[in-house]
């Protein structure tokens, strides 16, 4: 249900994107796709998380050479590329253990998948025509947004660093100053969506050829606007208002103690 309601959000939001590529229609499909992952054992999860990278850089070989059939499993935000990052991020969330050893080997991740970003020729090679050159270059592919092993690698383990780091932190300080101190901060974190489409429905419309040179001023608007928003949502209400509205909705859809509809029999 979840995965349905962010796939028609995204397809709702996306004519006033701009420029910006709508994730949520690729967070739907990974939803349904992994409905069943939260009841999997850790070795499932581990194994099944192997072949979604190994699924991801064949998609983007497959989408050099002879194409995929949807551009769902490529494009800009590869569904499988999420995948990952949802899988992924339930090895961290319950362990403190593990949220220290994904911050301390994730950011060297990072930071070498963008040294291979700027050291690893991927044009010339793909201008070579050569299959036997282009399919091993593809496998690999270092730039962003390609779902290939090193960009996969690179991008899940900074991001993975990032929520342990955020995660290890908000331990510390839940109470006294420090907790109001990074309050806003945990408003903003509580309202993903809700902030993920303000800051769509703000900036896609500004979002242009030129946008590179507005970019530090309007990055540093959003980051103000929705946190002095999520905060003051924050202090009244327990939710974001999308992200309200999506329980609202996932509770009816899935209440089984509502009466069904009666189907009038035909004469």
């Amino acid at each position: 249900v979840r995965g349905a309601i962010l796939i028609v959000l995204g397809e709702m939001i996306t004519p006033f994107a701009g420029t910006i590529n709508v994730v949520l229609t690729a967070f739907g499909i990974c939803y349904i796709a992994l409905a069943c992952a939260p009841r999997w054992r850790t070795r499932t999860l581990m194994v099944v998380l192997a072949w979604t990278i190994i699924l991801s850089a064949v998609c983007h070989v497959l989408d050099a050479t002879v194409g995929v059939p949807s551009q769902a499993l490529t494009g800009a935000y590869p569904a499988f590329a999420w995948a990952i990052g949802l899988l992924a991020h339930r090895l961290v969330t319950g362990s403190t253990r593990a949220q220290i050893l994904t911050a301390v080997t994730g950011l060297p991740l990072a930071v070498a998948g963008a040294v291979a970003r700027n050291t690893i020729d991927v044009v010339a090679a793909v201008s070579s025509d050569e299959l036997s050159t282009i399919i091993p270059m593809m496998l690999i592919d270092p730039v962003t947004h390609s779902g290939a092993l090193i960009d996969i690698v690179a991008t899940a383990g900074g991001a993975l660093s990032v929520v342990s780091l955020c995660l290890l932190v908000f331990r510390g300080t839940r109470t006294g100053w420090a907790s109001q101190l990074t309050f806003p901060l945990q408003a903003m974190g509580s309202m993903s969506l809700t902030v993920y489409v303000c800051h769509v429905l703000s900036a896609g419309r500004f979002l242009s050829d030129d946008a590179p040179l507005r970019m530090p001023v309007l990055g540093a608007a959003t980051i103000l606007f929705t946190l002095a928003l999520a905060t003051i949502i924050r202090l009244r209400f327990d939710h974001g208002p999308l992200e309200w509205a999506l329980r609202r909705l996932i509770r009816t859809a899935t209440d089984q103690g509502r009466p069904g509809r009666t189907i009038p029999e035909l004469t």
